[in-house]
Formats: structure tokens, sequence, C-alpha cells
């Protein structure tokens, strides 16, 4: 994974020896050390020594504010976290999480992640709720700080419930962006069999059925990584969608109901959607495919970074024979 991260207000960052204050601090209040596992208490200047020679080889990230270092998470492959108590209450542990979890469930290979608290650390076990986390077992574990096992639920999270607790949702001045869901086929269905739109498409045919629009929702539904698409939504209706194709082979995709076309509505959702999956997959390439004969997507491809490259036939379930379309690349 990415060696810094960022979320809404944090960045998080590898370690550095000038975080020893705040380790120290942390480590060395018995209230905050109680409820982790590994650290001794007291803990040293050498213990952190020890710890920081460690670091390059764990997947640790310190967590930044604005005044600095205010925390830590990682994921070797237990997720732990803590957070300094001027920041507590902020939900910072939670966003911390959430960008790490991010960030491994955007591998498509990732696995599932485990965790777990000590009974009685209420807090942690609402952040590990909140991030989607199940119980899996309860038993003796040993907590270092107070030198003896204390009663411990195991929790884990698989990319499923990951994908269900975390939707990949967007806002713009006037619209939402959010998973398709089955609820959207007849949408779906109405908007790409109208000619307007489904000729410019490449994966519908005129007389695409309800069942298929069924199946394409399903197949699209967003699990924590690409294929997913997003549903545009203009004051809770769905007009239109944007998706990824996959993190090796980064194309986009959209499409928007002819009745929307010429207010903007595309050129206000393809930026947003361009910076958020380049943050959330670490995106350095995109590319998207243009009938020739749809001089509007090209426009806005242009508009948005894309460079114009070659031009190959392309076929289309809403097209009697392959057309000529050019596909488009963003570095």
């Amino acid at each position: 994974m990415r060696a810094t991260l960022k979320s809404a207000r944090l960045t998080l960052r590898p370690l550095a020896a000038s975080d020893e204050g705040a380790w120290l601090a942390a480590f060395n209040d018995f209230s905050q050390a109680r409820w982790l596992s590994a650290p001794p208490f007291p803990y040293t200047p050498a213990d952190f020594a020890a710890f920081l020679a460690a670091a390059p080889g764990r997947a640790l990230w310190v967590i930044e504010d604005a005044q600095g270092p205010c925390g830590s998470v990682a994921l070797n492959p237990h997720l732990g976290y803590w957070v300094l108590p001027r920041a507590q209450g902020r939900g910072y542990a939670t966003e911390a999480a959430r960008a790490v979890l991010a960030a491994h469930f955007a591998q498509p290979e990732a696995g599932p992640v485990r965790s777990g608290y000590f009974e009685g650390n209420a807090a942690s076990a609402r952040v590990l709720a909140r991030l989607g986390f199940s119980e899996t077992a309860r038993g003796p574990e040993p907590c270092r700080p107070r030198g003896h096992d204390l009663p411990h639920v195991s929790m884990s999270l698989t990319r499923d419930a990951w994908a269900l607790a975390n939707p990949f949702t967007l806002a713009t001045p006037r619209l939402t962006l959010s998973p398709v869901t089955e609820a959207d086929a007849p949408a779906i269905r109405r908007i790409v069999t109208d000619p307007r739109v489904g000729t410019m498409l490449f994966a519908f045919s005129a007389t695409l059925t309800e069942a298929e629009a069924l199946a394409f929702a399903q197949s699209w539904r967003w699990q924590g990584t690409p294929p997913f698409r997003l549903a545009l939504r203009r004051d809770g209706a769905f007009i239109g969608a944007i998706g990824l194709k996959s993190l090796d082979d980064p194309e986009i995709y959209y499409f928007l109901a002819s009745d929307m076309h010429g207010q903007g509505l595309m050129s206000e959702a393809l930026p947003a959607f361009i910076a958020a999956v380049s943050e959330r997959f670490a995106l350095t390439r995109l590319t998207a495919r243009v009938f020739i004969d749809n001089p509007a997507s090209a426009r806005l491809l242009a508009q948005n970074g894309f460079r114009s490259g070659v031009i190959i036939p392309v076929t289309s379930p809403a097209r009697a024979a392959p057309s000529p379309a050019r596909i488009y690349t963003r570095l």
C-alpha cells in the first residue's frame, strides 16, 4: 500500500524519529495503554527506538491532524489504532482506519482483515462496528501493559461487509453519486434503449430486456473494488451512471439520460469521479473510448485532461456494424 494516505481531515504518513514524544505520551498514559496489547508499560525512549527501527517493515502510519501527530493506525495484518486524548471523540480513529481499509480493499487480491478489542473498550467497539467488522470469537488475550490476559472480542471484516458498511458515494452541487442497485434496473433500461443514448454506448442492445438490465445492475454493484458503477441521482431519481472497469485496465464508462443533456451535469460528475477514484485506488492513468460521431463526449474528456489517441473499430449491440471509436488517455 501507499506510504502516505489522506482523508478529509488527516494525513497518514510513515513513522519518524520526531514522533517519539507522541509515542511516549500515549503509552505512558495508563488510561490509554491499558486497552492496548503490545506496548510495554512504562514506555521508554529505548522502546521507541526499537519500534522505529522495525517500522519500515510494517504497514503502519502516523495519524496527523492540523496540530501534528495524534495517533497511529497499523495493518499487520491485524488492524490496530490509537489516538491521543487531545484528539479523541472527533472520529479520527474511524476516519484513519477507513482510509487504510479502503487502500487495502482497493487491491483485488486483498483478503479479510482481523481486529478486536478488550471487553470494556466501548469506544473501540463502536469504531469497528462502524467500519463493518463482525464478531468471530471471545476469549482471553494477553495485555502487556497490564501484565495478564484479559477478556477479548475478536472481529473480522470481509470485502463484502466492507463494501456494505462503506459505500462509495460522492456529492456535487446538483448530483449524488452512489452505488447502482437492483432498483435502478428499470431506469437503466429506459435510458440505454433510447437511441440518442444507446447508440453511443458499447454494452447495450436496443432491445435490452428487464432481466438483462437487472443483471447489469447486479454485475456492476459496489463491492469495494472495480468493476463498479455509481448511479447519478438528481433529486433522488436515477438519471445516468459512471463507472470504472478495473485497476489493471482503468477504463471509465458513463451515460446520461437524453432529457438531461445540455445542462452540464456530466461535466459536474466526471471531474468529481476522476478525483475520487484516482485518490482511492492510487490511479495514475485512466482511459475511455468514444465513438467518433459523439463529439460532445470527446469535448468532455478533453476538458478533463484526456488526450486523444488511436482510432479503432468497436462493436456495439446498438449498432449494426463495428464503428470507429477513439481511445482517450489521462495520465
